[in-house]
């Protein structure tokens, strides 16, 4: 199919036309919120683009078609050339306003080079609504009950879900208290305990996150009715969320230095209590053959 049948068959197809209308809906807003992040004093070919509105968009579009025939990969699609028209207005015109302050050689090479600018533009666009719309789907579908809990009651040799992503959180449970406390209670006064301290952040911070998604992908595993819990999503993996935005909300108000700082150090201790508690009734509920009550906790 030819690129100018596939855009004309997309819009004309009803299924897309919620997904269109989210994309155009944040030209104004990326236009704006570029406009006020541009600074004054530095001329830029093609200007800053601002993608929290395009985000957004995908987010939801991902969300809304998440229980629909049509792919959240199609509509984060569709949105992403709708949103990009933003894209291609403030290319142009921060080229058109600035082009002037270089020479004649440079100006034709932006001239020439403009196309491919724009394609690349567009295509960044569609790339981060695509993906916020896939990644929308996925959650809630992953948070989707009768897709978690379906089919009969299973027997007494039954350990619960098959999902092994407990081990990561299990490993950050482990790691995460160690090294916090090396850093926290500033162990390392000299260059090598520094360097450790460094070290062990850098460690930490991707530990936590794959922690953090394991969390997620485990506790919303599909199991069979009469396991004995579900597991609340909202409290392990909102929990450690809910934490960092509230300390981080708190930190700012009250004007202290550096408010991102104390959010993930907040955020390290909430999932490591999350991640705690949920392994303990893991291993209550499955691994030790607890009763079948089938509640959330």
């Amino acid at each position: 199919m030819s690129p100018l049948r596939a855009l004309r068959d997309g819009l004309t197809d009803d299924s897309l036309r919620v997904a269109i209308l989210a994309g155009l809906a944040t030209v104004p807003f990326t236009l704006a919120l570029s406009w006020i992040s541009a600074p004054d004093d530095v001329a830029t070919v093609g200007g800053t683009v601002s993608g929290e509105a395009l985000l957004l968009a995908g987010l939801i579009v991902g969300y809304y078609y998440s229980d629909r025939e049509t792919e959240n990969r199609r509509a984060g699609i569709w949105t992403g050339l709708a949103g990009s028209i933003a894209v291609v207005l403030l290319y142009v015109t921060h080229t058109i306003t600035t082009i002037g302050s270089h020479s004649s050689r440079w100006t034709a090479v932006i001239v020439v080079l403009t196309p491919v600018a724009l394609v690349i533009g567009v295509g960044l666009t569609v790339l981060v609504t695509m993906v916020a719309a896939q990644l929308a789907g996925w959650v809630t579908t992953r948070l989707d009950r009768d897709r978690r809990v379906s089919g009969p009651a299973g027997g007494d040799d039954r350990t619960g879900p098959a999902s092994k992503y407990w081990k990561a959180v299990a490993a950050y449970v482990l790691v995460a208290p160690p090294v916090l406390g090396y850093v926290l209670l500033e162990l390392g006064e000299n260059d090598v305990g520094f360097l450790l301290s460094a070290l062990g952040m850098l460690f930490l911070v991707p530990l936590s996150i794959v922690a953090f998604v394991a969390l997620f992908i485990d506790a919303t595993a599909p199991q069979e009715r009469g396991t004995g819990w579900l597991p609340s999503v909202w409290a392990y993996v909102g929990g450690p969320l809910g934490v960092y935005v509230g300390v981080y909300s708190v930190a700012t108000l009250w004007g202290v230095g550096y408010p991102p700082g104390y959010a993930i150090y907040s955020f390290f201790g909430a999932l490591w209590l999350a991640s705690a508690v949920y392994l303990v009734n893991r291993h209550r509920y499955f691994d030790a053959g607890g009763s079948a009550s089938g509640q959330p906790g």
